[in-house]
């Protein structure tokens, strides 16, 4: 699969220009096969066409954004899919020609256009101070730090959840007959979705373990293909290697 990472930040504008300084960071590391970083400080519009050229499976944006909130805070954003009326996309695409850009905008102009991935996520920093200068304030940095690690993790995770969709439309229906095993692994999916909506882990390690002993006893539906099983043993290889990494001790 391929991931675009992309640091959305408006240059030099104090801790708005925390995209950039996220994408440099990012940019030095390895973060895994088909994950891109690129730095996203252009207009809107120019950014979904850059989308439309690439069509990653999946977009992380990271960025400052002002809501309010507590300088420094970080949040995770799950992006559902946006319906946006004509008026809407053209007020949007409008906006964007003058070369202004903000993870809202990136996100209504792509989706305007066609060309936001299904799976987008984002990740925001609420800043101290926008005036212009160089550097970020040490509640943006603090912020900073916290953020790059959700982006690691995302980037991380995007194969497992990759995987974990293309099994659920093949779960769906009667195609397969109940047994322990698929049961094991709807309860599975659920948790990934759980993860993909709001970040956490919750039993996916341990019903991990739980479809692994229902096939081991035989415990598996009548009706299974050549590509069923190459899904399910590769979502139990990508759990196998997440499970270090995410610093879970062991199934519950």
């Amino acid at each position: 699969m391929t991931v675009l990472v992309g640091g959305v930040g408006q240059l030099f504008q104090g801790d708005l220009d925390l995209g950039r300084v996220a994408a440099d960071r990012l940019a030095a590391e390895d973060l895994g096969h088909g994950v891109l970083v690129e730095e996203l400080h252009y207009g809107a519009v120019a950014v979904a066409q850059r989308l439309q050229d690439l069509a990653p499976d999946a977009l992380v944006l990271i960025g400052a954004e002002q809501r309010g909130r507590v300088p420094g805070t970080v949040e995770r954003r799950r992006v559902a899919a946006l319906e946006l009326d004509p008026e809407a996309v053209q007020v949007a695409v409008r906006d964007a020609i003058t070369g202004y850009v903000t993870i809202d905008l990136v996100l209504e102009v792509a989706a305007g256009l066609g060309a936001l991935p299904a799976r987008t996520v984002t990740i925001e920093v609420e800043p101290a101070r926008t005036d212009p200068g160089e550097g970020l304030s040490p509640e943006a940095e603090t912020g900073l730090a916290a953020a790059l690690q959700l982006v690691r993790a995302e980037a991380r995770r995007t194969p497992l959840l990759g995987v974990a969709e293309e099994l659920r439309g093949r779960l769906a229906g009667d195609r397969l007959e109940p047994s322990p095993a698929t049961e094991a692994m709807a309860e599975l999916l659920a948790e990934l979705d759980g993860l993909d909506r709001e970040g956490r882990w919750g039993r996916a390690f341990s019903l991990g373990e739980r479809v692994r002993h229902a096939i081991a006893a035989g415990a598996t539906p009548e009706g299974m293909e050549h590509l069923d099983w190459a899904l399910w043993w590769t979502l139990l290889e990508e759990l196998d290697r997440l499970l270090p990494v995410e610093g879970v001790s062991g199934p519950e």
